[in-house]
């Protein structure tokens, strides 16, 4: 074996040596499903899925199974109405478990969630589903698309979907829930 040989051999094992990362990320957004009326006075983060947001959030995970693949990971709001609508993706289309996430309660300033979902691509998380609140939702997508928030609303129990690198963001579609 020459001293070419060795070089090349040594080029071979750096190469598979270095950890390939993906550069492309997979964004679902999601807002939950109806909540009990605010008026109510149940404390904010305590309000539940009422059965409308129960049958959007049934109608939204059968989208989801026969139409997506499913993401590496299900992260949610602590709030009870997200874990909620996270749950029944869960339970109905055998999505990972839902993790709770600080970064996702509503008031989260948007680049604190940019950082994090590019955190995770950094990490090298293909494809995540992130269940939120707005006016949250818009202002990420504002700031991931170079945009203004007042162009987005996203209705509850709908779903976006991104394509997310570290320099830029894609939006693919977003579908409310009506057109499930």
């Amino acid at each position: 074996m020459g001293a070419d040989d060795k070089y090349l051999s040594c080029v071979e094992c750096a190469f598979f040596a270095i950890e390939a990362k993906p550069s492309l990320m997979l964004v679902y957004l999601v807002r939950h499903a109806t909540a009990q009326d605010r008026t109510l006075g149940v404390p904010d983060p305590s309000r539940h899925l009422v059965e409308k947001g129960v049958k959007q959030t049934l109608k939204l995970a059968d989208f989801c199974k026969r139409q997506l693949q499913a993401p590496q990971l299900l992260l949610t709001s602590p709030l009870v109405r997200a874990e909620q609508t996270a749950v029944l993706l869960h339970q109905h289309t055998h999505w990972p478990e839902p993790q709770k996430q600080a970064w996702l309660i509503i008031d989260t300033l948007p680049e604190i969630q940019h950082k994090a979902l590019i955190d995770l691509l950094k990490q090298g998380v293909e494809s995540v589903c992130c269940i939120g609140h707005e006016p949250d939702i818009s202002t990420l997508l504002a700031l991931l698309l170079n945009s203004e928030a007042e162009h987005f609303y996203i209705k509850k129990a709908s779903i976006t979907a991104l394509e997310l690198t570290p320099d830029q963001a894609v939006l693919l579609w977003s579908l409310p829930v009506a057109l499930l």
